[in-house]
């Protein structure tokens, strides 16, 4: 099987890579400048090529990155679809061609920054009486509203329902460390990031001075490469990646594997590219992953282009059990979302 070309559906972001069978590799959610990039600059790179040579082709994709100055999300999409094509051709979904851990993966709810005090406590309550087992904060209101939004979220929810927060490298180091201190006394589950990515000396003294779980690394350019940097300084406890803003499947498998060889987790974040679908894949095939991040109960999203969006049941998040990714695609409402296909 070869690849004869690559198609994007605009505005829908369908990306297809069309092959000399009946099968194509999909990867929904490529928006109108990705698509541009990966036309001029990824296109010949894959078409004829073996999509059974993922890695071969990665290694060149990264390399595209710096010599064609591509944001490191474009070869994300296109790996995307290289998995879903490749996991087609076997008969398999796509987190047992990896090697299948689990097919059901518990989620927790991330909320948004809120007004007050009252509503990050209000919507921790509702997280947890909507059956997820935890609830992730984005405050940015500041050390001294944070710490109070972590005292009286957890007397509101208890001692037993997790909670995180992400300041997204909002605090200085003093900051951070004041924040960092409320939280281990509330017994929160992880401070995700407390800094920048690149303030290395800073996230590793904050990692020794507090017991709470340091994450970071959710838009670290470089793949597994720097991350390698950060876990080999102990600047982190847990690592962060997302599909596509790390990369694609292929930079998560690089990044979680080379996270467990240390110990620590690696935390995929956001429901990611295709409505939850790519990102439940990929932590069905891990041991170091404990959540699935979600947004809301009930569907993921998709529709309705995707007939069989994914739901969650019980606070867990079921891994699709078809061939590829398990899409569904409802091909009329592709058509009248498309008013051009790009690469045709």
């Amino acid at each position: 099987m070869r690849i004869t070309d690559v198609h994007i559906h605009q505005p829908c972001g369908l990306l297809r890579l069309r092959t000399d069978t009946e099968l194509e590799g999909w990867c929904p959610g490529v928006d109108e400048s990705s698509a541009g990039h990966i036309l001029r600059s990824c296109r010949e790179t894959v078409v004829g090529a073996d999509p059974m040579e993922r890695e071969r082709l990665w290694n060149e994709l990264v390399r595209l990155d710096r010599f064609a100055y591509l944001p490191h999300s474009v070869r994300g999409y296109l790996d995307v679809a290289l998995w879903d094509l490749a996991a087609k051709a076997c008969g398999v979904p796509v987190f047992r061609l990896i090697g299948g851990f689990r097919d059901r993966l518990p989620a927790y709810k991330m909320g948004p920054n809120l007004p007050t005090v009252g509503d990050f406590v209000e919507a921790a309550v509702t997280a947890r009486d909507e059956g997820f087992f935890g609830y992730k904060d984005h405050c940015y209101h500041g050390p001294e509203t944070m710490i109070e939004v972590a005292r009286q979220g957890r007397r509101a929810v208890g001692p037993d329902f997790h909670l995180m927060h992400d300041a997204v490298q909002t605090y200085t180091y003093p900051q951070a460390l004041r924040v960092g201190r409320a939280l281990e006394e509330e017994g929160y589950f992880w401070f995700e990031e407390p800094l920048r990515d690149y303030d290395l000396m800073g996230l590793k003294r904050l990692a020794d001075a507090l017991d709470v779980p340091i994450a970071a690394a959710e838009y670290l350019p470089g793949s597994a490469f720097s991350t390698s940097q950060m876990l080999a300084r102990q600047a982190v406890d847990i690592v962060r990646a997302s599909v596509p803003w790390r990369g694609g499947i292929t930079d998560m498998l690089k990044i979680a594997r080379l996270a467990e060889s240390f110990g620590v987790n690696c935390e995929i974040t956001s429901k990611g590219v295709g409505f939850g679908f790519v990102h439940a894949h990929v932590i069905g095939a891990l041991r170091n992953c404990t959540w699935f991040e979600a947004t809301a109960t009930g569907s993921q999203g998709g529709e309705p282009l995707i007939r069989n969006p994914l739901h969650l049941t019980d606070g867990h998040l079921p891994v699709p059990q078809s061939p590829g990714l398990g899409l569904e695609l409802d091909w009329a409402a592709v058509e009248r979302e498309t008013s051009a296909v790009m690469g045709a």
